[in-house]
């Protein structure tokens, strides 16, 4: 694992600042990196330490009658849906647990040999993390971003212009990269990744699906 999230993103997470998609591709590589993991326990730590240097808030009177009262009143929460995973995993591969709690659609065509499912529900599609599936060699469509970038590979290798990623390893792309990646020759790839802001599909191919993709 070499490819690992800078400092800045780490701090992000940790001070709980990161955009939802985002943050749920760096917490599936905290499951599988422990030097990041421990990175972000460094940054919560001194966060925690920064807090004891806040003047203590005086609080209401009766601000245990109040919340005693809440604990009585029903709760209206809609009962949470059973989380469905409709997209099959190939034997041997274990989703890291932060995805657990998540949907997942089924595989959809996005290139030859290259498929995606949407994790999560509501929102817009495209700022939604996917999973994608790309078989032996395959290349997926040249783009570049409009935002940030956030992959991280779980199975096989994924290779572009500056470097080969394994498993584990979380790739960060901005706006000034256009790539290509490719998957690695000897097995399929599959990542997890989002795009805090609109995916670019360079091809004239990839325009006109673009629309009907949602990202």
């Amino acid at each position: 694992m070499t490819h690992r999230p800078s400092d800045e993103i780490l701090m992000a997470y940790a001070a709980g600042s990161l955009a939802q998609g985002p943050a749920l591709v760096v917490a599936a590589h905290l499951s599988l990196c422990p030097d990041s993991a421990d990175r972000v326990r460094q940054f919560e730590a001194v966060g925690g330490m920064a807090l004891e240097d806040v003047p203590v808030a005086e609080m209401a009177a009766d601000a245990l009658e109040q919340v005693l009262a809440r604990l009585d009143t029903p709760s209206s929460l809609p009962v949470t849906p059973q989380v469905r995973h409709l997209a099959a995993m190939p034997d041997g591969l274990v989703l890291p647990s932060p995805l657990e709690q998540y949907d997942m659609g089924k595989w959809k065509f996005l290139a030859p040999g290259v498929q995606w499912s949407s994790i999560g529900r509501g929102g817009a599609p495209r700022n939604r993390p996917m999973l994608l599936r790309a078989k032996p060699g395959m290349v997926l469509p040249e783009h570049t971003h409009r935002g940030v970038e956030y992959t991280l590979v779980l199975k096989g290798t994924l290779h572009d212009a500056l470097g080969d990623y394994y498993p584990g390893d979380l790739v960060v792309a901005d706006a000034s990269l256009e790539h290509e990646p490719k998957a690695g020759p000897d097995e399929e790839c599959i990542c997890l990744a989002v795009v805090d802001g609109r995916l670019q599909l360079k091809s004239v191919l990839g325009r006109l699906v673009q629309p009907l993709l949602g990202f």
